[in-house]
């Protein structure tokens, strides 16, 4: 963790006992902690959720709940959150961790891959947060979008994917690299670029964490 990102944790509300117990469990429970939301972040979606009171919100990418907890514990018993999680592996803690957050009656949880869940997700969504694998990154954005109601807020997170997405920018990168990392920053580059000149939404990148892209749907 940076010093300004510690500074930034250190001035940022905090979760409260049950959240973190969540986190606690996270680390504990998985072989990969680190792909769950860090503790600002779940601030950040907590408080994000509150602003909105959606009636409809999703996740792609659930791992094992802790980000989830935040938005649901957020949306304050109001509306339904639809979770949509890749690996089965954790859908025990994602139930683990929703019955531990008081919020088992307001998710939805889809296992699966999302390019195919997506379409029988209901139209209307006031909040999306894809956190999930880089490569249909693009995919999510254009099959979320048209599912938004105006005012709505799109949320993308690791789209500073390292600094990588700099380099890019400048042409450092090796353009044929096979290393994974370098293909994915490429196209989170390119996505960053095809949402910005996207006139369905209004959009800022906070250097939050790693980076979330925050669309305002028009």
């Amino acid at each position: 963790m940076s010093s300004i990102e510690d500074y930034c944790t250190r001035h940022t509300s905090t979760l409260g006992g049950t959240l973190n117990d969540i986190y606690r469990s996270v680390a504990l429970h998985t072989a990969n902690p680190h792909m769950a939301s860090s503790p600002i972040q779940g601030t950040f979606l907590h408080m994000m959720a509150a602003i909105l009171r959606p009636e409809v919100a999703v996740e792609i990418g659930a791992h094992a709940g802790f980000g989830s907890a935040c938005i649901a514990t957020g949306m304050g018993g109001h509306g339904i959150l639809h979770l949509v999680e890749a690996n089965p592996e954790y859908q025990t803690l994602i139930s683990r961790h929703a019955e531990m957050a008081g919020i088992g009656d307001l998710i939805r949880l889809h296992i699966g891959q999302a390019k195919d869940i997506i379409p029988s997700l209901p139209n209307g969504i006031g909040l999306a947060y894809i956190d999930a694998d880089k490569e249909n990154y693009d995919n999510y954005y254009s099959m979320l979008l048209p599912k938004m109601k105006k005012g709505g807020v799109l949320l993308l997170d690791n789209m500073l994917w390292y600094g990588r997405v700099v380099d890019e920018e400048k042409n450092t990168a090796p353009p044929t690299s096979e290393l994974r990392c370098q293909r994915e920053a490429r196209l989170l580059h390119q996505l960053n670029n095809r949402i910005t000149l996207d006139e369905r939404v209004d959009n800022i990148l906070l250097p939050l964490r790693d980076g979330i892209m925050m669309c305002l749907v028009r």
